[in-house]
């Protein structure tokens, strides 16, 4: 697709989750470039109370004002801004939104009902993606392997010790120590912990102010619990710009520094994880991640884009670990780095997820009048 005519485009970043923080991050780069191409754009904010609030419009040519006071929290409700959008002229949503709420298929279905065009994963893609154990269960039947693992539902309010010594030991003569355990239904991180042994585990369960633990506010949609592999950390970025035209961008590896993993601090903490773009595969590997990510996108209908976690293990197989659908846009995240070497900048991959979204809601809306 070619860049075409400027548009009026509604930014929405904050959300109700713990990723509100990497998603404001993500609003504001994708703000700044999409008017260097050219773009009128309405910031909006969703604050942690589920409150909405709009920024003054900003065309290009203007100084763009300090993101830090976008929003002084004059806000509204969630129906009250959307109406204001829809009659202000706005053509289209870009979905800044991270973790529940803006990445799952909620943000996707409310848009559609208001019948505004977004950018990113449709309804569908969305809610499976973001779920890992089902996501989990889809690749497991599609053949791709993923690290042994099993989702702990806990809803209690505080599960005794006793509880969680007994999951231990009984999953542990299957799964030996040493597990990652990671909410369900959040990314960027958040909430994931390393336990070496039972001990850990069970201490982790009961800590008060441990993100495993459920008083913690992450265990919404429980937990998920997997192995720890060793091997080589890769990711792999794919856009589908055009329906049926897939392209995966150049793989990165992930190398923390400080960090036994790839944590929240070693994800966001500048300097904490060196990522080399692109990764230094032979070529032979290199392709095969490729075609990894590709298989892992068009299974999950993951247009415009998306990017697969994965592990390359001593022995040299590639184990696929997450797929992520809205991930992080800031200039340093992973996408842009991938796209910036295979020769994509910024304002104009933001330009073009915005084209898909409009072109997607064009079609949709053609097929419901027939």
């Amino acid at each position: 697709m070619e860049r075409g005519n400027p548009l009026f485009i509604a930014v929405v970043m904050g959300g109700i989750c713990g990723e509100r923080e990497v998603s404001l991050s993500t609003g504001a780069c994708v703000v700044e470039n999409l008017l260097q191409a050219g773009h009128r754009i309405q910031p909006v904010c969703i604050h942690a109370d589920g409150s909405w609030e709009t920024a003054p419009a900003i065309s290009p040519g203007e100084a763009m004002p300090d993101g830090d006071t976008w929003f002084p929290g004059n806000s509204s409700s969630s129906l009250a801004v959307t109406s204001s959008l829809v009659q202000s002229g706005v053509e289209c949503v870009f979905n800044s939104l991270h973790g529940p709420g803006g990445e799952d298929g909620t943000f996707q279905g409310f848009l559609r009902c208001v019948g505004l065009p977004f950018t990113g994963p449709d309804v569908s893609p969305a809610a499976v993606t973001m779920d890992k154990a089902l996501t989990k269960t889809v690749l497991d039947n599609l053949g791709i392997r993923t690290p042994r693992g099993f989702p702990v539902p806990y809803l209690l309010p505080s599960p005794a010790e006793k509880e969680w010594r007994e999951l231990a030991e009984e999953k542990s003569r299957e799964m030996p120590f040493p597990w990652i355990v990671k909410p369900n239904c959040l990314g960027s991180s958040v909430g994931i912990e390393l336990f070496h042994d039972a001990d850990e585990f069970v201490a982790g369960g009961v800590r008060e102010g441990s993100h495993w633990c459920p008083s913690a506010g992450l265990s919404g949609s429980g937990f998920l619990v997997e192995e720890r592999l060793g091997g080589r950390e890769l990711t792999c970025g794919t856009l589908e710009l055009e329906l049926g035209v897939i392209q995966a961008l150049p793989p990165i590896e992930i190398l923390p520094k400080g960090s036994q993993f790839f944590d929240y601090k070693a994800k966001y903490t500048p300097g904490a994880t060196e990522e080399i773009c692109p990764a230094e595969l032979d070529p032979t590997v290199t392709r095969e991640v490729q075609d990894l990510a590709i298989r892992v996108h068009r299974a999950f209908q993951c247009d415009p884009l998306s990017r697969t976690d994965m592990f390359l293990t001593e022995s040299g197989e590639l184990v696929a670990l997450e797929i992520n659908t809205l991930p992080g846009m800031t200039k340093t995240s992973l996408i842009p780095q991938s796209a910036h070497e295979a020769g994509i900048e910024l304002p104009f991959l933001f330009d073009q997820l915005v084209r898909h979204g409009l072109q997607r809601h064009a079609k949709r809306e053609a097929v419901d009048s027939l």
